[in-house]
């Protein structure tokens, strides 16, 4: 794999990563927790646009906090970016990297029970991988959600996680809150192995807590 490539690939965050049916549960309570891995660009625009609105206004008005909001709203526009990027990020938090030694999956859920696991497959121990895609709004960080996503469902010969679930965001621009390309690149080097592969569609604008539904159980 080149270089730019492997930057790519590296770095992308699932919304859920799902290594036995057990923790499930888990995740429904990660849900009822509000703990969202992946964070909304709405409610940080809006909360932008609204600090932002606040300084124009008194600056505009010249009302007698003028100089207090010119003072601070940058202070608070720092930490409000700082409190949505960095905050939730460490309580749920869900890693996928793929490079020349195979896909690594890595928790570090701190709310969740065994939330520092890591998982290294290599293609040899990948007995068939399933895509399934959920279409979503063209304008993902203009539309409202829910966004397109994705599923993968890894078959495995490992003892522990026979099989394993992951749901994240399918966006087409690279960045690491996607998992598009690093689903493209697995699948590709899957079939070049010999490794079946199966595409399919899922209803559209399904959100992952949907997706998580349907999983069985047992």
């Amino acid at each position: 794999m080149s270089g730019d490539m492997a930057r790519k690939l590296k770095g992308a965050r699932a919304e859920w990563i799902c290594f036995a049916p057990a923790e499930g549960a888990a995740a429904e309570a990660a849900l009822m927790a509000h703990m969202h891995p992946v964070l909304s660009r709405s409610v940080l625009l809006g909360g932008c646009a609204l600090i932002l609105a606040f300084i124009g206004q008194a600056v505009w008005r010249d009302v007698p906090y003028a100089g207090e909001a010119v003072l601070f709203g940058p202070l608070a526009l720092a930490a409000w970016i700082a409190g949505l990027v960095l905050f939730p990020g460490r309580s749920l938090l869900f890693h996928v990297e793929l490079d020349d030694a195979g896909l690594l999956l890595r928790r570090h859920a701190r709310r969740l029970p065994g939330w520092d696991k890591s998982v290294q497959l290599e293609l040899v121990q990948l007995q068939r991988v399933e895509v399934v895609r959920y279409g979503g709004a063209l304008q993902v960080y203009r539309a409202a959600p829910p966004l397109a996503r994705v599923e993968l469902l890894l078959y495995t010969t490992l003892t522990d996680c026979p099989l394993i679930r992951m749901v994240g965001l399918d966006l087409p621009v690279p960045q690491r809150w996607s998992l598009c390309q690093i689903k493209d690149e697995l699948s590709r080097r899957c079939r070049l192995a010999g490794i079946p592969v199966s595409e399919t569609a899922g209803p559209i604008s399904q959100q992952s807590d949907a997706i998580r539904a349907r999983w069985p159980q047992a």
